[in-house]
């Protein structure tokens, strides 16, 4: 692996996918709170008229009687005008959480890994869309959220499984949230948006990162270990390749920024040392158009 392809970790992964399995009570209590903060914010997302019939003109066909004409509306116009009665899907979330192995690590005990923050953001979107109406899913297993517990346990199991071959079925109203910590090819990112981006809505992608991924605050001989390799990386002198590593590590984030840009999409960028509330609230304005259309890394 190519420094720039991916940032190195550090050698502190948290074990694997039943490290979260073991951690579904407190992640839900943790996500409870925050989607009833979320709530109680007045955030949550139904949309007036969401799933309901509307009203809407459109111009006189070739063919069409002009008993269909809605002669106050074309009254304003040189053009003849119908009135048509429509009626609008309801929205839809769908959501790809990533735990992968990278995301399963901390470089702190008294922080969460990167996955369990990842979990507790999405999970609380979740709950707050599907109060306000909406219908929430897994992207790629496509299951709808019912009980909060087995939705949950299906981002967990999907979260691994985002390749070239994933299917991908977007709707023309769903809205799609990703949750990652971006480390992965660039050419990966940018393979996943372009098939994302044909959907109708834009994808909103939560970036999760613990601070010292960013900091780089080794110093002297430091082991460090990447989700691909069997054997770890050893640096002599850590600190002497802080700016070489945050160079790297810029630019990359640089470079997924604009691959969203181009798939019409959105960054958020949340540090695990920080709480989830804010991010959350971002992330759900955002959702609902009322938030800025990009958040830079901070």
């Amino acid at each position: 692996m190519k420094a720039s392809q991916q940032a190195f970790i550090p050698a502190k992964l948290a074990g694997d996918a039943q490290d979260l399995a073991n951690a579904l009570p407190a992640l839900l209590m943790d996500a409870r709170k925050t989607a009833a903060s979320l709530m109680l914010g007045a955030h949550g997302r139904r949309r007036a008229g969401m799933g309901e019939a509307f009203w809407q003109h459109r111009e006189l066909l070739d063919g069409e009687t002009l008993r269909q004409v809605d002669w106050r509306r074309s009254a304003r116009s040189d053009r003849l005008f119908v009135r048509e009665m429509e009626r609008e899907s309801p929205a839809s979330l769908q959501i790809w959480v990533d735990t992968r192995p990278s995301m399963r690590w901390r470089n702190q005990a008294s922080r969460p890994t990167k996955a369990e923050r990842a979990l507790v953001v999405a999970l609380a979107l979740a709950m707050a869309a599907k109060a306000g109406g909406e219908r929430v899913s897994a992207l790629l297993s496509g299951q709808v959220m019912g009980q909060e517990e087995a939705f949950l346990e299906a981002l967990i199991a999907s979260g691994s499984r985002f390749d070239a071959q994933a299917p991908i079925d977007t709707g023309r109203h769903a809205q799609i949230l990703i949750v990652s910590d971006g480390l992965e090819p660039i050419e990966v990112w940018a393979e996943r948006l372009r098939r994302l981006s044909s959907g109708a809505q834009p994808v909103l992608f939560v970036l999760i990162r613990d601070p010292d991924e960013e900091a780089f605050p080794f110093e002297g001989r430091v082991s460090f270990s990447a989700p691909d390799r069997d054997t770890p990386i050893i640096i002599g002198q850590a600190g002497a390749a802080r700016d070489a590593y945050q160079r790297t590590y810029r630019l990359h984030f640089e470079a997924l920024r604009a691959a969203l840009t181009s798939a019409r999409g959105s960054l958020l960028s949340h540090a695990t040392d920080q709480p989830a509330l804010p991010v959350t609230l971002q992330a759900a304005a955002l959702l609902d158009g009322r938030g800025a259309s990009q958040f830079k890394v901070d």
